[in-house]
This record gives C-alpha cells, sequence and structure tokens, in this order.
C-alpha cells in the first residue's frame, strides 16, 4: 500500500505563521512556525520567504519533497486583493523554482476564511474576529461564503484594535484641549508610553510610526478600573461589530440557532472588551449559540486544502 496523499495548511499573520501538514484522512503530522507572513506588515519578498521556509521545514518533518505535496492553502493576512495574492504566489513560485520539479499547487486564502473553516469543521455557522483589523464572516448550510466589514482602517474596521486606540487618541486629546471629560486614560498612557505633552502625542502618531492598535489593552486596563470615557470606547466599538454581526447572520437568513466563535487577539479569550460584546451580540442576535472553535485556523486551512484535494 502506498503513502497516503499529503495536504499542507497555513495560517499566516502579522506576528507568527503557523503550517501544518496532513495526510488525505486529516490526520495532523506536523507542525512549524515561522515569522510574519502579512505582506502589508513584512512586504512581499520576505513573507514570500517565510512561507518557502515554512513548507519546506514542515515538509521535512515528514521527511517529503515539496513537490509530493498535493494540496496548499495558505490563509494569509493582507491578503484580500487578487492583485496581492498573484504576485505573492509569483513570488513564492519563483522561490522554489530551483527546489523543486513542478509549481506547487498553492491557493491563497484570507486569514478569516481558513479561521471560519477551522472554527466549525468545515461547517457552518460566523466567526466574528477582533484583532488589529476586524472582519465578521459566515457560512451558510449552502456552503455559501458572505462578509460583512474587512475594509481595512482607513475605510472601517470598527470594533478592532486600531479603532479602539484612534478613539483612545481622540479622547486624549479632547481632554488635553479641555473640551473632553476626565478621563484615566491620558494618566495610563502617559505612565505606559510617556507622552506627557502634546507635543510627544503628535511626534509619536505622525512621526515615530506608532502602533495605535497597542493602546488597546491601555483602554481595557482604564475600563476595567470603571473609567467612564474607556467604557464608551468599548461600548460603541462593541456595538458596531455586533451590527456588522446582525447583518451578516440576516444576509445568510438564519432565523434559528446559529453557531458564533469569536476569534482575533482582543476577544479570543476573557478581557472586558470580550464580555460586552458577547452581551451586545446577545442583545441582537438571541439566536446565536457563541462557542469556542473546534480547530485552529491553521487546521482550517488543511479543511480547505483537503477540499480542493477532493475536488480535483
Amino acid at each position: 500500500m502506498g503513502r497516503k496523499q499529503l495536504v499542507l495548511g497555513v495560517d499566516g499573520g502579522g506576528t507568527k505563521s503557523i503550517g501544518l501538514i496532513a495526510d488525505e484522512d486529516g490526520n495532523i503530522l506536523a507542525r512549524r512556525e515561522v515569522g510574519a507572513t502579512n505582506p502589508n506588515v513584512v512586504g512581499f519578498d520576505t513573507s514570500a520567504k517565510h512561507i518557502v521556509d515554512l513548507i519546506l521545514s514542515v515538509c521535512e518533518d515528514v521527511r517529503c519533497n515539496p513537490d509530493e505535496v498535493r494540496s496548499i492553502v495558505l490563509g494569509l493576512a493582507g491578503a484580500g486583493a487578487e492583485s496581492d495574492r498573484n504576485r505573492l504566489l509569483d513570488e513564492v513560485h519563483t522561490l522554489f523554482a530551483g527546489l523543486v520539479e513542478k509549481k506547487l499547487p498553492i491557493t491563497i486564502e484570507t486569514d478569516a476564511r481558513v479561521a471560519l473553516e477551522g472554527a466549525f469543521n468545515g461547517g457552518h455557522g460566523v466567526v466574528v474576529i477582533a484583532g488589529t483589523g476586524s472582519i465578521v464572516i459566515g457560512k451558510t448550510q449552502r456552503g455559501e461564503v458572505v462578509t460583512v466589514g474587512g475594509w481595512g482602517r482607513i475605510v472601517g474596521d470598527e470594533g478592532s484594535g486600531y479603532y479602539i486606540g484612534r478613539e483612545a487618541l481622540a479622547a486624549i486629546a479632547l481632554h488635553m484641549d479641555k473640551r473632553g471629560e476626565a478621563t484615566r486614560v491620558k494618566d495610563v498612557v502617559a505612565r505606559t508610553f510617556g507622552w506627557e505633552t502634546r507635543e510627544q502625542l503628535i511626534a509619536a502618531v505622525y512621526h515615530e510610526n506608532f502602533d495605535i492598535a497597542s493602546l488597546a489593552p491601555v483602554i481595557f486596563e482604564a475600563a476595567a478600573a470603571y473609567d467612564v470615557v474607556s467604557q464608551r470606547i468599548l461600548q460603541k466599538a462593541a456595538t458596531l461589530l455586533a451590527d456588522q454581526a446582525s447583518v451578516i447572520v440576516k444576509q445568510m437568513g438564519i432565523l434559528r440557532k446559529v453557531g458564533m466563535v469569536m476569534c482575533g487577539s482582543l476577544i479570543d479569550h476573557e478581557t472586558v472588551y470580550a464580555n460586552v460584546l458577547h452581551m451586545k451580540i446577545l442583545k441582537v442576535l438571541p439566536q446565536v449559540d457563541i462557542r469556542p472553535a473546534v480547530h485552529s485556523p491553521a487546521h482550517g486551512a488543511v479543511l480547505l486544502a483537503l477540499a480542493l484535494l477532493k475536488r480535483n
């Protein structure tokens, strides 16, 4: 009896990327981790290099050549546009050109799509994602995939870490101008980042490429200490995300009980924000069943790779 066919799935983000290789029955054979593969964060060259390193290392663990893998799905943050996916694919194929005999069967999906597939083990349901960015994505019983949000920080990303951080900055600016309410946020930010003056805040945001989403934990801390302004920011952010979830459930035509999973660094564990969002969602969508994900996003990429294998 010959060796079972192999598939490979990747969950690639702006900090780290996880690769899993599995056999045709879905048994995970090896796991590897490398750095960021979001091309918007590290650039296309570095993203492609990390992808190649990840594929090579996970294949080495099961002692196979990369061109023996029958289906590869990369679920990548920052790869929503077709032009970006094509550019990244070209970069990856170029790097593999001297290492394999044939072009690898690679498909690029978004990180949200593989998270959805993993969350419900390939079944239907809704995933609300809130990390640096935000998006709501759902899969109907007929297998149709629909999304709401995910427009990026300039156009959208309501309820995300970036959104919460931007609201925090606005609250601090209003406070400094004596146009806003007194808030603990200014004191917590001063203690955490050393911003005492208007000039320091402006320099950090406009000249020093400050990570605005990194302010979200500061807001969580202040909200947990009963700061009214911080609590109001989280209530507003959660309302916007819950509204997106409501829209997507209506688009999917689901009136009875539906599973929902909350993913992303802000809400995939118990935080003050996750609790607020949980309550907001149940208020507008009493028919949802908020539950933990069945599998990780990387495992979701494996499931998509298996589906492509069977289709081909």
